[in-house]
């Protein structure tokens, strides 16, 4: 196809609002280090950076279940009695992980990638973790770590706002069409 074929085909064809491919193995290889940094210790630190750099180059491998699997080891070797506001962040920053290392398996990396095909994804992320963030603040309470109460709040308020913009902002699109 010559390139004004091409340009021709683009200029019919609007995809609307896009990111690079490229930027979900890296979401992947950045969340994975944040969960590492919330939850390792010591000497686990360095193997949860290296899988988490290596999941993000390699995300069809097994290394973003593995990291997974360290993560979970990593919080069940902790103490119970230091359960603080890093639990909410800890699965919120597992759960990203997850989705994003689903997403990066089926998207090439160098395609472009629509931010409206990004947006289920994000809709599930966020109606999953309003009842899973309140379980957490729950659990919090139960413990005894009120003060922790107003971080487990501000990060489940700020998902409800995401929720409620992805599923308002569609459906008035919807409408305007």
């Amino acid at each position: 196809m010559r390139e004004s074929a091409r340009a021709a085909v683009r200029a019919r064809f609007r995809i609307g609002p896009w990111v690079p491919g490229f930027l979900l193995p890296t979401a992947v290889g950045l969340s994975g280090i944040a969960a590492t940094l919330l939850v390792l210790q010591d000497g686990l630190v360095l193997v949860g950076v290296v899988l988490a750099v290596v999941a993000a180059l390699r995300v069809r491998s097994a290394t973003p279940w593995l990291l997974v699997a360290l993560l979970v080891l990593g919080q069940l070797v902790r103490d119970p009695a230091r359960l603080d506001a890093e639990l909410p962040a800890l699965v919120l920053a597992l759960h990203v992980f997850v989705v994003l290392t689903l997403g990066s398996r089926v998207v090439p990396v160098r395609s472009r990638v629509q931010l409206a095909a990004l947006g289920p994804a994000a809709r599930a992320l966020g109606l999953v973790q309003l009842p899973t963030q309140a379980l957490a603040a729950l659990l919090l309470a139960s413990a005894g770590h009120l003060q922790v109460l107003p971080a487990a709040s501000t990060i489940g308020g700020a998902l409800l706002v995401l929720v409620a913009g992805l599923l308002v902002v569609p459906r008035r699109a919807e409408r305007e069409d």
